[in-house]
């Protein structure tokens, strides 16, 4: 939103929509889950964004059998060691948050992105799934978009489930765009 400032722009899993003050509130429109929203998760535990009255949060997630390759033990390990230093807040505020993020922003509504950009995400991205027309429509929504790419067989932890695929993409855009003004 700030060209003056950002002279490119690059998305990763979640495509840019607009926001319009008739949106529903953000927190009544998302949900989010680590393994069921990975490309490794299989079609019957891949994370749904529709579930039924008896089933809740955890009900839609799963537990993989073994680790996906992207993530190890010793990940798993520094996680759990840094969520129980630091606790859940800081990740969480953004999420409390929204809600009164969207309401301070209607200003923003119709708003579209005009630098040069790039957008990331996986094949099997949960949020691709629940947003599908805001990324079919990203090249109305961000006029300046150069590339739009989605990685075979990833979902929604794109930078860790591929990051030799995203790193190579992020590198090619910032040398095209890099120093450029727009």
């Amino acid at each position: 939103m700030r060209p003056d400032i950002f002279r490119a722009v690059v998305r990763l899993s979640v495509p840019y929509l607009p926001r319009s003050w008739a949106d529903i509130r953000p927190t009544e429109a998302m949900l989010m889950w680590l393994y069921s929203l990975s490309g490794d998760a299989t079609p019957d535990k891949r994370w749904r964004f529709l579930f039924g009255k008896s089933e809740t949060l955890l009900d839609i997630g799963a537990v993989p059998e073994t680790l996906p390759a992207w993530l190890t033990e010793a990940d798993l390990d520094f996680y759990t060691e840094e969520f129980k230093r630091a606790g859940f807040r800081g990740g969480l505020n953004w999420y409390r948050n929204i809600d009164r993020n969207w309401e301070l922003t209607p200003f923003l509504s119709g708003a579209k992105i005009r630098q040069p950009s790039l957008f990331i995400a996986g094949e099997f991205d949960g949020v691709i799934t629940m947003y599908r027309q805001a990324f079919d429509s990203l090249e109305e929504n961000m006029p300046g978009l150069r590339k739009k790419v989605l990685v075979p067989g990833a979902g929604h932890w794109i930078q860790q489930e591929r990051p030799d695929e995203v790193n190579a993409a992020l590198i090619a855009f910032l040398k095209e765009h890099a120093g450029r003004k727009n």
